[in-house]
């Protein structure tokens, strides 16, 4: 018996969802808010140039199920390129070293790199014994350093996150912040560069249509059940145990909706699930496309940009290296992130495109002269801050959520968990499975 199930939210998440679920012969119906599918993994075109509206992706995955599913999208016209990655960090004018930092010391000035590496050595003498800082602050200090705090983790993480970093809290660190042995740090001082982040050393990228192309081939299958333009704005639960959207009776309901925004949807939420919904922070991100002359393009995948001097950008991503077809025959690339607070979006208007673009020549990355188009988009959710109290706020929120028969939280805002796209896709794959017991027993809510 197939069951009728509302899935909110049209990006990666939602999207595999509804494959998965309508592949069992359900009834699925999928609300996007926004004008098209793909949420953070959306791009466009602009004058022959494709770039990805919310930073740059790559297709890397430690998830055998994932990497056999992107396989099967691809199968039949092997529309990927596979690269190496080569990451930067661009330390001073002209100067770019190999990331991670601490594993590079040795390719730093001597002074910088005497400094680093003696901050290293007093850090780790230091902490024996010691229990790790609980603000993220005094851990860059006590786990790297203070040369390496200096000129790199603190200027770099004030750049992204654009908070105190003496605010935020440290239970996203493991597997999100390269962790060095102290033995590496020493033979990179003496100019041993060692390796130190072997993950996503080789990736994939769609040869056409950009990052977007893996989520619009996933959707193929059910692009019908997809209603553009179409905000879930209430969610109430029904007396047999279904759900209404918008007055519309469903089943179950799949939401990738931000846990934020869900005191304004569900109708007799917790008042304390509540109140930590709203209290939940996070960060957005814009993205702008600087189109250059082929001989602009460095021969990297992408570089970090920790100081103020090199412009408001923390990373750029050369993205016509990942595939040709992503800028015109003779022309490059260049795509430039820009966080912001979710009441301070930066200018992404003509004007804020070439101050962006300027800021970057001003930093040596490019020349002005060689630019030939740019354009920008903003993209007001998009990175979660782990301020301090985060896991207790985002634990309030999911065990509410969670207890409600029929309603079903996942995603990266989703469930306030930092999801990589093929994070998001494996997430589904386990909820289907979850729920496929529970959706054979009668269609209906368990």
């Amino acid at each position: 018996m197939a069951a009728r199930i509302a899935i909110a939210g049209g990006g990666p998440t939602g999207l595999m969802m509804a494959r998965l679920l309508a592949g069992d012969g359900h009834d699925v119906d999928v609300f996007e808010a926004g004008p098209e599918i793909g949420g953070l993994c959306r791009s466009r075109e602009t004058e022959g140039y494709t770039f990805d509206l919310a930073g740059g992706h790559i297709m890397f995955t430690r998830d055998e199920r994932v990497a056999r599913f992107w396989d099967s999208l691809y199968e039949e016209d092997e529309g990927c390129e596979t690269h190496e990655r080569r990451t930067r960090i661009y330390h001073a004018r002209d100067h770019f070293v190999s990331y991670p930092f601490e594993n590079a010391l040795g390719e730093l000035p001597v002074e910088d790199n005497i400094e680093c590496t003696e901050g290293t050595i007093r850090a780790y003498l230091e902490r024996a014994g010691s229990t790790a800082p609980k603000d993220f602050e005094a851990w860059i200090r006590w786990k790297m350093g203070a040369g390496v705090a200096k000129h790199f983790m603190e200027p770099y993480n004030q750049k992204i996150w654009k908070a105190d970093l003496s605010e935020m809290g440290t239970s996203w660190i493991e597997g999100r912040v390269p962790d060095a042995p102290v033995e590496d740090i020493l033979r990179a001082s003496l100019g041993e560069t060692t390796e130190g982040y072997t993950h996503q050393s080789v990736f994939r990228y769609p040869a056409r249509g950009g990052f977007a192309d893996v989520h619009e081939r996933i959707a193929r299958p059910v692009i019908d059940r997809v209603q553009l333009n179409r905000r879930v704005e209430r969610l109430e639960r029904t007396a047999d145990a279904g759900w209404l959207v918008d007055g519309e009776r469903y089943d179950h309901v799949v939401s990738t909706l931000p846990l934020h925004v869900l005191p304004d949807v569900i109708t007799g939420m917790d008042a304390g699930a509540a109140e930590a919904a709203r209290n939940l922070q996070y960060r957005g991100v814009a993205s702008y496309l600087v189109g250059v002359e082929r001989e602009e393009v460095r021969p990297y995948s992408w570089v970090y940009l920790p100081h103020p001097w090199q412009g408001p950008a923390n990373r750029i991503t050369y993205l016509s290296n990942y595939a040709a077809a992503n800028a015109p025959e003779g022309k490059g690339s260049i795509l430039a992130e820009v966080t912001y607070q979710p009441d301070n979006p930066p200018d992404i208007t003509p004007a804020g495109q070439r101050a962006l673009a300027e800021a970057l020549a001003a930093g040596g990355l490019l020349d002005a002269d060689k630019v030939t188009v740019t354009d920008g988009a903003l993209n007001r959710v998009a990175y979660i801050l782990y301020d301090i109290g985060f896991e207790a706020k985002r634990r309030a929120v999911l065990d509410w959520t969670d207890a409600q028969e029929g309603l079903w939280c996942i995603g990266r805002f989703g469930r306030y968990e930092y999801h990589n796209s093929d994070q998001c896709l494996a997430r589904s794959i386990d909820l289907h499975a979850k729920m496929r017991p529970i959706l054979a027993n009668g269609g209906g809510a368990s």
